[in-house]
């Protein structure tokens, strides 16, 4: 990712984008270059997903199964003689982290009808086939926030739909090409108050269980809260050992929601790995809370409800969501590959 810049000295950029001045940054975000080779390995997993979907998941008893738990590994119980393994994850030296994915859907967007008509879907497959205007028009009448809360705003819930597509393919298309993730689970969920299931089955544990497909370079820790982003110490100091001793060299950081969980996690790695392991904020994977947007910031869907990742990279850059304490070190994907499904289409709005 390279930068237009206007006539600025760069030390006193940053002081510019936080203040006053009308300085601003506009993110360039080259062509993916995409070989045939890469096009064609990207197809192949991708087939590979959709074969699991189709029967793996699909089995009547390892559905039962996902609601027991989550059935990934946790990385405060792995050895440390162990950590050196997962260096064959890497991918080039980077390790992907997911701060509390699906937060949207399983923690902030109200409990999903429906579902006993659907068993064979888990709650995030029923919530991105639905128009986000039947949604809003369900809730908007039944919700005791009627006529205030941004979450139940149209635009708003269709940027979170794109979101939560691109997240959940990324993890199943890096769980699937064995790349090392680590998913920061939000801390003793279950009993959380804001959790919208916790009176049924665990249809959190379902969709972890469904988007990392029992891959064995996955790993998560659980955050200190459910709605905050740092690790216990321990933890903190077992996930910084654990990337020094499997030889990572940078970490990519996406999850929800920027300026808050993400944010409380980025800084508390970044402080602990410092220089010899760059903490990057991908903004294709990073949302920010339906709360916190607003009208300064750049429309992050094009004209086919599909993430514009330029304007995604700008709002952080120039701090338009006023969420911010610092600026933090971007990284954009390399490509679309790793979130395209091929052939998958956004459901238009009726």
């Amino acid at each position: 990712m390279s930068f237009i810049r206007t006539k600025t000295f760069p030390l006193l950029l940053a002081l510019l984008i936080g203040g006053c001045a009308s300085t601003e940054i506009i993110p360039v975000i080259p062509a993916a270059q995409n070989s045939p080779e890469e096009i064609l390995r990207a197809k192949e997993i991708w087939q590979k997903i959709e074969e699991r979907s189709r029967t793996v998941e699909n089995n009547p008893e390892w559905i039962d199964n996902s609601y027991t738990g989550i059935n990934i590994r946790s990385l405060s119980t792995l050895p440390i003689g162990k950590y050196a393994d997962y260096k064959k994850f890497l991918d080039n030296g980077t390790v992907y982290i997911i701060n509390h994915p699906g937060y949207y859907t399983f923690f902030h967007h109200p409990k999903i009808s429906g579902k006993d008509n659907s068993p064979a879907k888990g709650i995030m497959d029923i919530f991105l086939e639905k128009g986000s205007a039947s949604w809003t028009d369900v809730f908007w009448e039944n919700s005791p926030e009627k006529g205030g809360a941004n979450r139940y705003n149209k635009e708003f819930i269709r940027i979170m739909k794109e979101f939560e597509r691109i997240e959940s393919n990324f993890l199943e298309f890096k769980s699937t090409e064995q790349k090392l993730v680590i998913i920061i689970v939000p801390g003793n969920y279950k009993k959380y108050s804001n959790y919208s299931y916790k009176n049924g089955a665990d249809e959190y544990a379902r969709y972890l269980n469904e988007v990392t497909n029992l891959s064995e370079s996955v790993l998560y820790l659980e955050s200190k809260k459910p709605n905050r982003g740092q690790l216990l110490d321990e933890d903190l100091n077992t996930i910084t050992e654990f990337l020094q001793k499997t030889g990572a060299t940078s970490v990519m950081l996406g999850g929800e929601y920027l300026g808050r969980c993400e944010e409380d996690f980025y800084k508390h790695l970044s402080g602990a790995t410092g220089a010899a392991i760059p903490v990057f904020i991908v903004p294709e994977l990073s949302p920010v809370s339906p709360d916190d947007m607003n009208r300064r910031m750049k429309d992050l869907l094009d004209s086919g409800n599909k993430l514009d990742v330029q304007a995604a990279t700008y709002n952080i850059l120039n701090n338009k969501y006023d969420k911010l304490d610092t600026i933090p070190k971007l990284r954009n994907l390399k490509s679309r590959l790793s979130y395209e499904r091929p052939g998958e289409n956004n459901i238009p709005d009726p």
